[in-house]
């Protein structure tokens, strides 16, 4: 049984769960899972698990705090256009958590993630939220971003007037920057392969949003 009420819970993932912030309507708390509540992972995924829980600095809430600062540096203001802002680590009855702005819509609830509008509903375009890709894509390629976990569960989506599409994917967990599946990550360090990849990641991504899109009717 999960310790958070149902109505608290925003989304869960193989390692967190993000709920709600009691006190602060403006903000989320993420919270790393308890081992025997986390997926099944292979050898080495699992030896990483195994190590952050032996070495807190390395667990993912601090690895994403740690890749947000990177990221405020190397990219200034820009940053809260296409990232969740995270504003620290906090203290709570059930543990320590990760406290970031909620990302909220234009009716003012949270934003969906792009998964859900892939596999719920939306009443967005393919084409638009494929440009709402390309934008995203644009700025990692502008800043030399490292930023290759570009899945539909790490975006919500956002309605944004300023942008040509009417809307913008807003990236809600960065840490695989730092947090790379890479045993020599060498497409960090290399300027050419680091584009390669993100390229790739994001084709990959509008791919997966026309086919899901263009077999749901509506």
């Amino acid at each position: 049984m999960s310790r958070f009420p149902a109505d608290r819970i925003l989304a869960q993932g193989a390692n967190r769960i993000c709920v709600r912030d009691p006190d602060s309507d403006a903000h989320c708390l993420k919270y790393e899972l308890a081992p025997e509540s986390r997926t099944r992972v292979g050898l080495r995924q699992g030896l990483r698990r195994w190590i952050a829980r032996r070495v807190p600095a390395l667990g993912e809430n601090r690895t994403e705090l740690r890749a947000w600062h990177w990221l405020r540096a190397r990219t200034g203001h820009t940053i809260d256009r296409f990232v969740a802002s995270c504003d620290g680590l906090v203290g709570t009855p059930q543990g320590i958590a990760l406290r970031c702005i909620l990302v909220r819509d234009a009716a003012g609830a949270p934003a969906r993630s792009l998964h859900a509008h892939l596999f719920e509903s939306t009443p967005y375009r393919p084409d638009q939220l494929c440009a709402a890709v390309d934008a995203f894509e644009a700025w990692l390629l502008q800043h030399g971003i490292p930023l290759f976990d570009l899945n539909s569960g790490n975006f919500v989506v956002v309605d944004d007037p300023g942008e040509a599409c009417g809307v913008r994917l807003v990236c809600v967990d960065v840490k695989s920057i730092l947090d790379g599946r890479e045993i020599l990550p060498v497409s960090r360090w290399v300027p050419s392969l680091r584009a390669r990849k993100v390229q790739r990641r994001a084709e990959r991504l509008r791919i997966r949003i026309r086919e899901r899109l263009a077999s749901t009717p509506g």
